[in-house]
């Protein structure tokens, strides 16, 4: 649920990896919201990896992901005409950020900015 994740990425996947997907008759999806800054870099991609693998350890069957900060996305919503190659995850597919309605718009920046 969006706003629900206050401690952190790897505690949503522990989170997420108890619930009983066998109850989702269309399955169950992760959006995860990651900082550019975070992913930057040999360490940033090797914290990823490790993210990654923890996803794998605890048996989860769907994350996806936006790179994108909040400011990014504010401005794209003022400015569109500067943006509109801008490719966001939504909830299982993806889209050109400009092109959705605003309250997609304003559900995808709402979502928590992680860090790694």
């Amino acid at each position: 649920m969006v706003g629900r994740d206050h401690l952190g990425p790897t505690a949503v996947l522990k989170s997420v990896s108890k619930i009983d997907n066998t109850l989702a008759v269309n399955g169950s999806l992760l959006n995860v919201k990651f900082s550019p800054a975070t992913l930057k870099g040999d360490n940033g991609i090797k914290k990823f990896a490790d993210f990654l693998m923890a996803f794998t350890q605890l048996k989860i069957r769907h994350v996806q992901f936006n790179v994108q900060s909040r400011e990014t996305l504010l401005d794209a919503q003022k400015h569109p005409e500067n943006y509109a190659g801008l490719v966001v995850r939504v909830a299982g597919y993806s889209a050109f950020f400009v092109d959705l309605n605003k309250h997609i718009q304003d559900d995808i920046i709402a979502r928590a900015e992680h860090t790694l």
